[in-house]
């Protein structure tokens, strides 16, 4: 009789301890994260006790710890990479504006003086500043998550030849023999602001790196994609592939040239909203961007 009614209690009694150290430990963890939580720490979520699931309870609060930590870090040095960009930005657009105001001051002081000269002074500055704010703009279209997109039946064959068309006189200028195979009466469902930006920026790409020749093909793959494949020849073999297309990041670690780092990243952003992919693939003296595009429903 007496062992019946001592072995029940004793069972309260450890189920009780056991009890107690669960809550004391769960009360241990709430004080480490509310001071996680309030603090500037490394610290982690710790615990008193051994029991299985209290351990398991406190990795995974620890994991997601460690993750927001990490994703905080990134967070801080994109901003900071954004604010160094805006700031080359600001001064890459205030140089050329102030060079192009002073030829025009002078034509105005001086209208005698070689208005030809001053003239193509004025137009190439002018072109640097276009050339700039539209970075800004299509920074401004990846940066818009929210952004409702226009899509509608788009005749790429047409959107192609009138980009190329107008970029003939820049291409020859640079020296570029472009050869389009594009095929005729391809359309696409999309948005044809985006798919405009995407086209200018890669045959701007081609404006800054490339040499000699550039190739430009678009095909449809089957009933559901087209495939547009940008090819060019470089002066020097392309290093380092897979992070060209990591916002900010650039091969002209100098600036010496007009590049802020986002061309190609702003090319996959764009290219990832409407549902595209982006492959680069750079061989030898060749770099090459294929995009491909899914028909959306109409």
């Amino acid at each position: 009789m007496f062992a019946i009614i001592i072995v029940p209690s004793l069972v309260c009694l450890l189920v009780t301890i056991l009890f107690s150290l669960v809550i004391i430990d769960l009360r241990r963890i709430l004080h480490d994260l509310d001071y996680i939580n309030n603090h500037e720490t490394n610290a982690d979520v710790t615990s008193n006790t051994n029991f299985p699931l209290i351990r398991r309870l406190t990795a995974g609060i620890n994991l997601n710890i460690n993750a927001m930590r990490k994703l905080r870090i990134r967070q801080v040095e994109q901003e900071k990479k954004i604010h160094q960009m805006l700031m080359d930005l600001t001064h890459d657009i205030k140089t050329p504006l102030t060079v192009a105001t002073g030829y025009v001051q002078l034509l105005d002081r001086k209208p005698e003086a070689s208005a030809k000269a001053s003239l193509s002074r004025i137009a190439n500055n002018l072109c640097s500043v276009n050339y700039y704010l539209h970075y800004l703009m299509d920074f401004n279209l990846i940066q818009e998550k929210t952004r409702t997109l226009n899509r509608k039946p788009i005749d790429v064959s047409t959107l192609l030849k009138t980009e190329l068309f107008d970029y003939f006189d820049q291409l020859s200028a640079n020296g570029l023999k472009v050869k389009p195979k594009i095929s005729e009466g391809i359309t696409l469902v999309t948005d044809e602001t985006l798919l405009r930006r995407i086209i200018q920026n890669l045959i701007g790409n081609w404006l800054k790196y490339a040499k000699n020749q550039a190739s430009l093909s678009l095909i449809r793959q089957d009933a559901n994609h087209i495939v547009m494949i940008f090819t060019n020849d470089t002066v020097e073999p392309v290093r380092n592939v897979e992070q060209l297309a990591d916002r900010f990041y650039t091969t002209d670690t100098a600036r010496t040239t007009q590049s802020v780092g986002l061309g190609l990243s702003i090319v996959q952003s764009l290219t990832t909203t409407l549902s595209g992919k982006m492959a680069i693939d750079a061989h030898n003296h060749t770099f090459t961007v294929k995009l491909t595009f899914r028909e959306s429903p109409k």
